[in-house]
């Protein structure tokens, strides 16, 4: 009788968790969709924000930069109305009050009276010629720079002004001493500095930008300052980079970052970017020199990639366009272009920024949905187990009680819905089956009787039937192994018998032919020794050959007839006849057999064989011709891997073939060793499978193995191991069951 058992889950459970899935499926979809609007609300915004920021930047460095432009305006209006002030003055007095030449014929500020913290200082190379004019040119210079260049270094570094002779007047309170230190061949008059205002490379004469120059590192403004249409000085400011990065980085939107390139490619400003001093501009395009002669610390080579996709990208971008997306990189890019020196000011805006925030506030709505799915399922499983869990549980109770055996069923509670009148069906159907049930077992205890007799007549057949089978089978085989073997044994005792006379012959003969060469030398040796000296000698060593030659021929004939004789030992056994087998003996045979016909299957080939037979190893029951046809397969085996193994190593390596034998209580142990080839691991289940073959086409049937492990293992109930390593060894294990009688 069948036995109800526990449901794993409960109806409840179950309808819980389905609603639960497909509540919590319309939670993530509206998550995922809340999600998504949040994202694009937050991109838009975030975008907004980028552009702003960018452009306010940009703004920023462009009023600094407009700033320099205004004092330019009114320093080169000074410069002019202090020239013309001192068209009138003679220059020399206060000239040599305030600068003196030095021993390297540069002239100075007087040491005596310079404070470089608050007065300008002064440089003048000695190639210039020292005249009224250039003095004049130097001390309006001078006045103009003392006078402006504390008031406008509130906002720039310093305050100078360059004279076409590579002179210069400069206001540089964090470098007093510059003047003083500055090395004469540093101030070459062809440096841009001081050719950049010539009318010759600015004949519109306007406020000009210079590219970074070094010490320190720094971008200048010059303008051109002319009296009566002659070029008679430049005015300049310099912006220092560190300033300017310090500004450019320290003022980014949150999670974003900023930088600077010109148009030209030159990488001004990046977070990660530490020039050394001295160092020109990094080139984003095309920079060959070496990283470690530019950078303090350098930019790694994803880095360098990165800056070139926004390079590339900001300059592909449409006129008037600001914000771009660089979409293999997930990113945002708002772009401020700097007028003056053509630069672009780049703010990088990662796009996980904005997802990561969009991504924090869908997960309130997230927690809230499974908030509230979390109350609705226990208010649901409340409801369920009340109306439903309960009354299921009866009927499952009934279903147990029915399942026993006992049908007395009665259920408590009375319903007026579904299950109360399923309640009730569930009565009738108990006592329905309780009077079937009675009414079934006396017609099964009658029928259980006579099918149980039948069945133990049937089986009683079946064995019967099933041995004859077998024994039929195994007489089939024998019968067709036993003929198979008794013809080439035929076979072999005619070929045997053939070549055996003849064989005689050549032995009787070649012993024959030994006596007579031994009586012609005894006959020359009794020649007098003074007749023929030379003839004699000559068929002397010509009998000594003709000696060798009979002794090879007989020693020869000696070993076909020891092959014949086991030709005929062979072939007067019957096929799959056991006997008692010395099994030393047996293998002692085939390791003859082999060995004489090394020489004509392996030409040249020198194999070390070991023997370690156990003398105490006994006689064994079994067919010596198929046991010796194993055993010859696998040796010949053996010698082809020792021969492969010596045509891949070379002459350096020694083939050696081992054979041992154990006795083991009512089992004997056959292990064949060959340092050779080996098999691969991975093929040593397909080894015994019939027509399966390691050899090159045309070389082995793939039978050998097969016919091996049959004759082992299902002839004579034993086993065949094998154990190889590849390029190292191959071991076969044959073991076999003892004989009962020892002789």
């Amino acid at each position: 009788m069948l036995s109800a058992h526990r449901p794993r889950s409960s109806l409840a459970r179950s309808t819980l968790t389905q609603m639960g899935v497909r509540v919590a499926v319309i939670i993530a979809l509206a998550t995922l969709l809340s999600y998504l609007h949040i994202f694009r609300a937050f991109r838009e915004d975030a975008l907004g924000q980028l552009e702003r920021s960018v452009l306010r930047r940009g703004q920023q460095e462009q009023a600094i930069r407009s700033q320099a432009e205004g004092h330019h305006v009114v320093l080169r209006k000074a410069m002019q109305e202090r020239l013309r002030a001192w068209q009138a003055l003679d220059p020399r007095p206060r000239f040599d009050s305030l600068f003196i030449s030095l021993p390297d014929g540069t002239i100075r500020n007087r040491p005596e009276s310079f404070d470089g913290t608050s007065m300008p200082g002064v440089f003048i190379p000695s190639s210039v010629t020292v005249d009224d004019d250039f003095r004049r040119r130097i001390l309006a210079a001078y006045d103009v720079v003392d006078l402006y260049g504390p008031a406008f270094h509130v906002r720039f570094t310093n305050t100078y002004i360059l004279l076409p002779e590579a002179a210069i007047v400069i206001y540089w309170p964090e470098q007093p001493t510059w003047c003083r230190d500055v090395d004469p061949a540093s101030m070459d008059p062809d440096f841009e500095l001081f050719t950049v205002s010539t009318p010759r490379l600015n004949p519109q004469r306007r406020m000009t930008w210079t590219a970074i120059t070094v010490e320190p590192i720094s971008i200048s403004l010059a303008t051109p300052v002319d009296l009566d249409g002659r070029h008679v000085a430049s005015i300049g400011h310099d912006i220092l980079v560190e300033e300017l990065k310090a500004r450019t980085l320290n003022d980014s939107p949150p999670g974003a970052y900023n930088l600077i390139f010109s148009n030209q490619a030159e990488l001004i400003v990046h977070p990660e970017m530490r020039m050394k001093t001295g160092a020109f501009a990094y080139d984003i395009l095309n920079e060959e020199r070496p990283l470690e002669a530019i950078f303090d610390q350098a930019l790694s080579t994803e880095e360098r990639t990165h800056v070139r996709a926004i390079f590339e990208r900001v300059k592909s971008r449409e006129p008037g366009q600001t914000v771009l997306e660089l979409p293999e990189y997930d990113e945002y890019l708002a772009v401020a272009w700097l007028e003056g020196p053509d630069w672009n000011l780049v703010t990088v805006l990662p796009q996980s920024t904005v997802s990561s925030a969009a991504f924090g506030a869908a997960r309130y709505v997230l927690v809230f949905g499974l908030a509230s799915l979390v109350m609705e399922l226990l208010i649901m499983s409340w409801v369920l187990r009340r109306q439903i869990s309960h009354p299921l549980r009866a009927f499952t109770q009934a279903t147990d009680q029915v399942t026993a055996g006992d049908f007395q069923v009665v259920f408590r509670d009375s319903r007026d819905d579904e299950l109360g009148q399923l309640a009730r069906g569930f009565e009738l159907m108990a006592h329905e089956l309780q009077r079937r049930e009675a009414a079934l077992r006396e017609a099964n205890e009658g029928l259980e009787s006579r099918i149980e007799a039948r069945t133990r007549e049937l089986r009683e057949k079946n064995l019967e039937l099933e041995g004859a089978l077998t024994q039929l089978e195994e007489a089939q085989e024998l019968l067709v192994e036993k003929e198979r073997l008794a013809s080439l044994g035929a076979l072999m005792a005619g070929i045997a018998h053939e070549i055996k006379n003849p064989l005689n012959f050549v032995n009787n003969f070649a012993q024959l032919s030994a006596g007579l060469v031994k009586e012609l030398r005894e006959e020359l040796k009794e020649q007098p020794s003074g007749q023929g000296g030379a003839s004699l000698q000559r068929m002397d060593e010509l009998l000594s050959w003709l000696e060798q030659n009979v002794g090879k021929i007989e020693e020869h004939g000696k070993r076909a007839d020891s092959i014949l004789r086991t030709m005929q030992l062979h072939s007067h056994v019957r096929a799959n006849e056991r006997v008692l087998t010395d099994l030393n003996a047996l293998v002692e045979e085939q390791l003859s057999l082999v060995s004489q016909s090394l020489r004509s299957t392996h030409p040249g080939l020198e194999v070390l064989f070991h023997k370690d037979l156990d003398p105490d190893l006994g006689w064994v029951k079994l067919a010596p011709q198929d046991v010796g046809r194993a055993l010859l397969n696998l040796l010949n085996n053996s010698l082809y891997a020792v021969a492969e193994q010596r045509k891949q190593v070379g002459p350096g390596f020694t083939p050696e073939l081992t054979v041992s034998s154990r006795s083991e209580g009512s089992r004997v142990r056959l292990l064949i060793r060959d340092n050779g080839t080996g098999i691969p691991r991975k093929l040593h289940d397909k080894v015994f499978s019939p027509f399966f073959t390691t050899k090159p086409a045309g070389v082995g049937t793939g039978l050998g193995l097969a016919i091996c492990h049959d004759i082992v293992v299902r002839q004579h109930r034993g086993e065949l191991r094998l154990d190889s390593v590849e390029g190292q060894y191959t071991e076969f294990l044959l073991v076999l069951p003892r004989a009962d009688v020892k002789r």
